[in-house]
């Protein structure tokens, strides 16, 4: 269980379809006294998790491209300011499944390649509405931040993320097909 801890996700053009990214974290900066706007979502979020989750997605995709998925305000540019908050996914005013259909349709993910990363109970939020969602990080978060590591460092370990995340968007896309 990972309390107030969000992901990366990370989509990316190929042809048609759209790119983009996310993330999110429990360590949030705090407001200074007199400070009334709150800080952009990019710089909101200061712990050693998040800041290695979001070097990755940095290392996967332009800076324009990324959002973070926030359990309180679902998925949301870097430039967004935000107050701080204690929100985790299950609470009350959590986001829902719901509404992040809505946030990954006004995305256009459905014609994207999409790499999340982060926890699984995210990844799951994100699941019915993006049915093609790639997430290669396995283990707890330690070993999450040691393949964030070697994502930033190794261009091929990225580059294969980027080619089973498309293989993932055809498999979904040619059973969607099927189906229909």
């Amino acid at each position: 269980m990972w309390p107030s801890t969000c992901g990366f996700l990370d989509w990316r053009v190929q042809e048609s379809r759209n790119p983009r990214a996310c993330a999110c974290g429990s360590e949030k900066r705090p407001i200074p006294p007199g400070q009334r706007q709150g800080w952009p979502a990019g710089e909101l979020y200061v712990g050693q998790y998040h800041r290695s989750l979001r070097a990755a997605a940095d290392a996967l995709t332009d800076h324009s491209l990324i959002r973070i998925m926030s359990a309180r305000h679902g998925l949301v540019a870097l430039t967004r300011p935000l107050h701080p908050y204690d929100v985790t996914i299950g609470d009350q005013n959590a986001v829902t499944a719901d509404r992040m259909a809505g946030d990954t349709a006004a995305l256009g993910l459905d014609d994207a390649d999409v790499i999340f990363l982060g926890g699984q109970e995210y990844a799951a939020l994100l699941r019915p509405s993006v049915p093609h969602l790639f997430t290669p990080l396995t283990g707890g978060m330690g070993e999450h931040r040691g393949q964030c590591r070697q994502a930033c460092e190794h261009s091929a370990l990225r580059e294969s993320w980027w080619t089973q995340a498309a293989s993932r968007f055809e498999e979904c896309t040619a059973a969607a097909g099927e189906a229909s």
